[in-house]
């Protein structure tokens, strides 16, 4: 009798830890899975940002040149700030990290900062591109250091 107790607790320890075992697995798989999505995110909108204000700046060069912008121009710097839209609400939906979304924020607001600009107004338009990129900067440091905690 003592050996069938003995042998149906160890079945029920055994099931217990396998179940525990499958737990973390799936704790470690889903931490995976949330990490790749924010970087991802991250990664996007780092990109779509960089574009949106070479867009930006291309437009000013354009204007500088005295020629008329083109409709093709006008079509990819729109399409840029979607993506850049695009970016923002993939990154909204992979964190809820407040900071992240502050500094993301405020790198969408200094990059289109630049359009705000006159064409001939240098200083201006070289005020903002130092602040976008100290925005950008800034929101790649802590969207590093916030991944790096997944690694933990």
């Amino acid at each position: 009798m003592a050996t069938a107790i003995i042998a149906v607790l160890g079945t029920l320890l055994g099931a217990l830890v396998a179940g525990a075992m499958q737990h973390l697995i799936t704790l470690s798989a889903r931490r995976d899975r949330d990490r790749q999505a924010l970087a991802a995110a991250v990664a996007s909108l780092l990109g779509a940002a960089t574009d949106y204000r070479r867009h930006q700046y291309l437009k000013h060069v354009v204007r500088g040149t005295g020629e008329a912008e083109s409709l093709e121009l006008k079509t990819a710097r729109f399409e840029a700030q979607c993506v850049v839209t695009k970016a923002v609400t993939a990154l909204t939906l992979a964190t809820d990290n407040a900071t992240l979304l502050r500094l993301a924020t405020a790198l969408v607001d200094a990059s289109s900062e630049i359009k705000n600009h006159a064409h001939d107004d240098r200083p201006a338009i070289d005020g903002s591109e130092d602040r976008a990129r100290r925005a950008h900067d800034a929101f790649q440091s802590a969207a590093a250091q916030h991944l790096r905690q997944f690694r933990r």
